[in-house]
């Protein structure tokens, strides 16, 4: 009996001995740079690493229809599209709640900023509202959409939508250019 329990120590030894060694691989690496901006709009680098894939080598991001009325900026990571903002003018009235249920199907996202932005762990919504005597009357919706292998992360979700909005204000984004 006693060469058995002494058997069955040395088993179990070998046995986690693979598997420590089975998890002691190397962490996947990032080596591509986190962007201050995204297509011409800065962005909080901290919240946008959160919710960029854990590694890869190569990031782009480039506009689409770059226009006053609509863009879509696409953010690749290996040539694969992990995160997609796009912005568009639209009319005034909507909410960035049904928005977000409405483009994306996300039920009962949580709001911030008078209800100017909602929110969830995969994708925003926020709203710059156009009013007063220089602008026509107008919503400016932000909308941004993380994809596999990106990481869905709600704080980051949040603070990436909140500094991206609070950026894109700082360049009156109402007033079209000529």
């Amino acid at each position: 009996m006693r060469h058995k329990t002494y058997i069955l120590r040395g088993v179990s030894f070998v046995i986690a001995a693979v598997a420590v060694a089975g998890c002691s691989t190397e962490k996947p690496s990032r080596e591509f740079t986190v962007p201050k901006t995204l297509c011409g709009v800065s962005v909080p680098t901290d919240a946008l690493s959160h919710l960029l894939p854990a590694s890869g080598r190569n990031l782009t991001a480039e506009a689409e229809g770059s226009t006053d009325d609509v863009q879509l900026c696409k953010v690749n990571v290996d040539d694969v599209m992990v995160l997609a903002l796009s912005r568009e003018r639209i009319n005034a009235g909507d909410s960035a709640q049904h928005i977000l249920l409405s483009q994306l199907s996300i039920a009962r996202p949580k709001s911030a900023q008078d209800g100017t932005i909602a929110y969830a762990d995969e994708a925003a919504v926020s709203l710059v509202k156009c009013r007063g005597a220089d602008v026509e009357e107008e919503d400016i919706s932000t909308l941004v959409n993380v994809l596999k292998p990106a990481r869905p992360n709600e704080s980051a979700m949040k603070s990436l939508i909140s500094g991206y909005t609070a950026a894109l204000n700082k360049q009156e984004p109402c007033k079209r250019s000529s």
